[in-house]
């Protein structure tokens, strides 16, 4: 990856140290998330400022990216996600297996159907494809200074709770509701348990 993008070597000393190879990423106006975009799906810009839409250098990109994470991570974008978008519209449920499943097509447009069913690899990491860009490392640095707890509970392998610091971090961006905050407590009460 470029070395502008947000990586756990060279960071500013603010951000907690990502599991190796980890690296912020974002979809555009949403809060950063750590884990691993593959080489051969690099996308075609970097987030830098997050009330702005990454500039693609005259590409034109709407693809969903794979992001690899640790099912900590995972949990904790499924959280935010139902938060966001309400779990009618969008439901991660994960099986006693360690399989995922993503519920996010209420529409029934997609040729796959649902759910997408998503086992971890050898590294027990979960693939979550969706329009993902790297941070920029300045704007890594803003986080690690305004949010520097929240990133590092991201960066350690425990699972979602409603920690004041995650609840304010996922409820400080550009998208976000003024009821962001009760609903990520709402979804964390939920949180679904493994069947």
């Amino acid at each position: 990856m470029d070395d502008d993008f947000a990586s756990p070597r060279g960071a500013a000393d603010e951000l907690p140290s990502p599991a190796t190879g980890e690296i912020l990423v974002a979809m555009p106006y949403k809060p950063a998330f750590p884990g691993i975009i593959p080489d051969d799906e690099a996308p075609p810009g970097i987030i830098e400022i997050p009330d702005k839409f990454p500039d693609l250098h005259g590409k034109n990109y709407d693809g969903d990216v794979g992001l690899l994470c640790r099912r900590s991570v995972a949990q904790w974008i499924g959280v935010y996600l139902e938060s966001f978008y309400g779990d009618a519209q969008i439901r991660f449920e994960w099986r006693a297996d360690d399989t995922l499943e993503i519920y996010d097509d209420p529409w029934g447009l997609s040729p796959e159907g649902e759910p997408r069913v998503i086992h971890p690899d050898a590294d027990g990491r979960y693939e979550i494809r969706d329009v993902w860009y790297p941070i920029a490392g300045s704007l890594a640095t803003e986080l690690g200074q305004r949010h520097g707890a929240a990133l590092a509970i991201l960066a350690s392998d425990q699972p979602p709770r409603p920690a004041p610091e995650m609840l304010a971090y996922l409820s400080d961006h550009p998208g976000a509701p003024k009821s962001m905050r009760s609903s990520i407590e709402r979804a964390l009460s939920v949180l679904r348990t493994p069947r």
